[in-house]
This record gives structure tokens, sequence and C-alpha cells, in this order.
């Protein structure tokens, strides 16, 4: 449970060492909506929304009967949702620093939007090797 909110913890720790260590000025957006923009003229909404899908996935990760890699991958993902609700919550808006490698596509993105799917891939992949050994 300790390593859990560690994890927890240090997500939005290393967002804002590496947006000010690596992020681009020019590629700096500020996104007061949820993915590609979404809701954006109901930024109280989102903030609440936030606040309360944070405190769930955290409680989630730190009580739920789970193996540890399953409860890793919710601190990861745990982790980036708050890194995202405290910008969201503090600044009214998420800034997103990263361009996307895609020349096709021109959204930009931030480390915690990595770390939440990350965070899904592996609780996704531990559920899938869970459910393939029974």
């Amino acid at each position: 449970m300790l390593l859990s909110l560690a994890v927890i913890a240090s997500c939005p720790l290393i967002e804002h060492a590496a947006r000010y260590l690596f992020a681009d000025v020019e590629a700096l957006t500020y996104n007061p909506g949820l993915a590609l923009g979404l809701f954006s003229k109901s930024p109280e909404l989102i903030v609440v929304s936030s606040i309360g899908v944070c405190v769930g996935l955290i409680l989630f990760t730190m009580f739920a009967d789970m193996n540890r890699l399953t409860r890793l991958g919710f601190a990861v993902l745990s982790g980036g949702a708050l890194s995202n609700t405290l910008e969201r919550f503090f600044l009214g808006h998420v800034i997103d620093w990263i361009p996307s490698p895609l020349s096709f596509i021109e959204v930009n993105f931030n480390l915690a939007d990595v770390e939440i799917s990350i965070g899904a891939i592996v609780v996704l992949l531990s559920l899938a090797r869970r459910s393939a050994l029974r």
C-alpha cells in the first residue's frame, strides 16, 4: 500500500519536473476541456467530476483486492489522473506540452496522459494474464 501511495504521489512531481526541464515553449497548449478539448465550455463540471473520479481511483487502488501488477497499473493511472486533476483545480486547465510524434495529428499531450495510458495498459494486460491463467 505504501508503494502505491508513493507511485501516485510521484506522478504529478514527475510531470511538473519533466515539463520544466524538457518542454518546448512553442508546444505549450492550455486545454480547459477533457481529451481533445471536449467539454471545454463546462470547466466547473470537469473539475468536480475529475476530483470525484480521482478520489475514487485512489481509494480503489489502495483498498481493492488485486495482485501487485494490477495495483501498480492502477497506481500509475491514478497518479496521472491526480496530476491532471491538480492542474485543472489550480490552473483551470491542463498544460499539454509534448507534441504528437505523428505528423498528421496536430495534438499535444502531457506526461500525465502518458501515465494514464501506461497504467491502463498495465491493468488490462495484468487482468488478461490473470484471466488466461484460470
